[in-house]
């Protein structure tokens, strides 16, 4: 994407985000969390159609994950409450109800 804009373009960006002319392309930073692996994208590209260019990213990168046979799995669970609790044993003549 850095081959369409113009160095007049690049070279603003550079000084007005303190990067090195190496810093400017595609960059891609890890972090490991406690449930998964964060994947952090910098790129830089046009004002207008970043969603589709976002939707582009996102549906190569689940291609080539299925393609490599990774598989991408979430799972949340919320706990809201518990149903009363029933005890019955030998020898008792009731239920008694536990909260």
């Amino acid at each position: 994407m850095t081959s369409k804009l113009g160095s007049e373009a690049l070279q603003e960006m550079q000084r007005r985000y303190l990067l090195k002319p190496e810093e400017v392309g595609p960059k891609v930073y890890y972090r490991l969390t406690d449930n998964w692996l964060e994947l952090t994208v910098r790129f830089i590209a046009e004002e207008w159609g970043i969603r589709a260019v976002k939707d582009a990213m996102s549906r190569d990168i689940l291609c080539e994950f299925n393609n490599a046979g990774i598989i991408i799995a979430s799972q949340t669970i919320d706990i809201v409450g518990f149903p009363p609790l029933n005890i019955r044993g030998a020898g008792r003549d009731t239920d008694e109800s536990v909260p």
